[in-house]
């Protein structure tokens, strides 16, 4: 391992300073001096991952949307298992990358990373940063497969865990923003062991799934899918029209092939 990319210790009082060890406060703001805070607009490198077929190839195409803590390249793996030859399947990463355990003195925490969509800190800044990102990521594969194939492909869109409610933000603004207009409507739209989004409304969903297929998806053993949650999204999806199809199988808070297969290969074009 590199040691540049070790955490570096905190700056404070050398470990081998006495205790009654003064701290220099040159530089330091003076007590009660306000501390405010600003914000820029810069350019950012996202990265997606994909399985499937090629342009050429794909006359369906699947957006999923990994869940809290994945990397889109693991999180693809039970695509691999499961596309169809025809379908190409992307998946795009939250622009929000951490380490997932905390600093270990020999750098061990390194080796683990994942990423996330959102936080509650900035949080409208970084929704609008993770939709133009999904934006510009499917116009780019769309307009790819257009110019292998000369026709727009049928979509899909799931999202898993954290990834619901991420999806139905997305897909609510391409549906209020007809300009975009390369990938709508959204023939198919899986909602796998997550909680609806609560900042899109009900009006927004019901045009955004006018002509979607939706599927509620949730493992017999995921904590995190009780019934009272499961009721909940069934009660507000009643509520504004949504007719549903719902899934189940054996197993906990994760994705499942034999079940996965069967939803990407039912999606047609609307």
């Amino acid at each position: 391992m590199n040691n540049d990319e070790r955490v570096p210790a905190p700056e404070s009082v050398p470990s081998d300073a006495p205790a009654h060890a003064h701290v220099p406060t040159a530089g330091l703001p003076a007590a009660g001096m306000p501390v405010t805070m600003h914000k820029i607009t810069v350019a950012r490198t996202a990265r997606y991952a994909i399985v499937g077929a090629a342009p050429a190839q794909a006359a369906r195409l699947w957006i999923a949307f990994h869940g809290y803590a994945h990397r889109a390249e693991d999180f693809v793996a039970p695509f691999a298992e499961s596309v169809p030859t025809d379908t190409r399947v992307i998946a795009p990463e939250g622009l929000s990358r951490f380490y997932l355990e905390l600093p270990r003195p020999d750098g061990g925490h390194l080796n683990r990373t994942g990423a996330s969509w959102l936080t509650r800190d900035d949080r409208d800044d970084e929704l609008r940063d993770a939709i133009s990102m999904l934006h510009a990521v499917v116009a780019r594969e769309v307009a790819a497969i257009v110019s292998a194939r000369g026709e727009t492909p049928v979509i899909g869109v799931l999202g898993f865990s954290q990834g619901v409610a991420m999806s139905m933000r997305w897909v609510a603004d391409v549906s209020a923003n007809p300009a975009l207009g390369t990938h709508t409507p959204v023939s198919a739209h899986v909602l796998w062991a997550g909680g609806l989004a609560n900042d899109v409304d009900d009006s927004a969903l019901r045009d955004a799934w006018k002509q979607t297929q939706v599927h509620v998806v949730a493992g017999e053993r995921d904590k995190f899918a009780s019934d009272t949650t499961r009721a909940a999204v069934r009660s507000r999806l009643e509520s504004i029209g949504v007719k549903t199809h719902e899934h189940s199988f054996d197993g906990g808070h994760r994705l499942d092939t034999l079940l996965l297969a069967t939803l990407l290969r039912q999606l047609k074009r609307p």
